[in-house]
């Protein structure tokens, strides 16, 4: 009897858009329920930057 030969896994490309559309969002935690409703009406402003090292140091 031969003993039976493995099978190679095919390597299958990263596809960003196939992964979001089939991966559930996480349920907030009680920290992220606590933080919305301290910060309800809380909007987050554009900002204008000079340069791109200005917007990255922000980061």
């Amino acid at each position: 009897m031969k003993p039976k030969a493995k099978k190679t896994k095919a390597e299958v490309p990263f596809d960003p858009v196939l992964f979001a559309a089939t991966v559930p969002a996480r349920k907030p935690t009680p920290q992220d329920i606590a933080d919305a409703k301290e910060h309800e009406d809380d909007a987050i402003e554009p900002q204008q930057y000079d340069s791109m090292e200005d917007m990255v140091k922000d980061l």
